[in-house]
């Protein structure tokens, strides 16, 4: 009963509309405070301070830094998770296991200093290791279905949205490219 009264006193909370734009690659590297290669260490869930919002705090080792710097380790905040039995999850919205390896377009908040991946799962880009070769790969989660009204960023140049697999080491280069750019443009 309790879990249901929560989730009654939550809905007005999490039950509205969401616009969300879907960046390439070169506006995913300009909004972004870091670009990161990192790997998840650690995970806790915990409220906002004002006890509304369930959030999950994710630590990541950087294992390289292709803009920005957060630190050896920083805290990556996502909304969602489950705590004292109860779960809030947000559509759309970045869940990692521990191990897990990304590369990650880190936005900080100006307010709170709390760091999240830009455009929620747009900012995440996972890496796996193909079984056969070996080598290290990229995929992309798929576009934000029920994730609120999803507009194209009506740009075509540097676009990352379709493409779920490739090369880690040639997707850090278009990485490195695309900062060379979009820093030059930086006011």
């Amino acid at each position: 009963m309790l879990r249901l009264a929560f989730m009654i006193w939550l809905a007005p909370a999490t039950c509205h509309a969401a616009l969300l734009q879907i960046l390439d690659l070169n506006q995913l590297t300009k909004e972004s405070s870091a670009v990161v290669h990192g790997r998840i260490e650690a995970s806790r869930v915990e409220w906002n301070t004002a006890r509304t919002r369930i959030l999950t705090v994710y630590t990541v080792r950087a294992e390289r830094y292709l803009k920005g710097f957060l630190g050896p380790t920083f805290e990556l905040t996502e909304p969602g998770g489950e705590l004292h039995g109860l779960a809030m999850r947000i559509s759309g919205a970045p869940h990692f296991r521990l191990g897990e390896e990304a590369v990650l377009f880190v936005w900080t908040d100006g307010v709170r200093g709390r760091q999240q991946a830009i455009g929620f799962e747009q900012g995440v880009f996972r890496v796996r290791r193909d079984p056969r070769t070996g080598m290290k790969l990229l995929s992309r989660s798929a576009p934000l279905q029920k994730a609120g009204e999803v507009t194209s960023s009506g740009r075509g140049a540097g676009a990352v949205e379709g493409r779920t697999d490739g090369e880690l080491s040639r997707f850090l280069a278009q990485v490195s490219q695309a900062v060379e750019r979009t820093e030059g443009v930086r006011q």
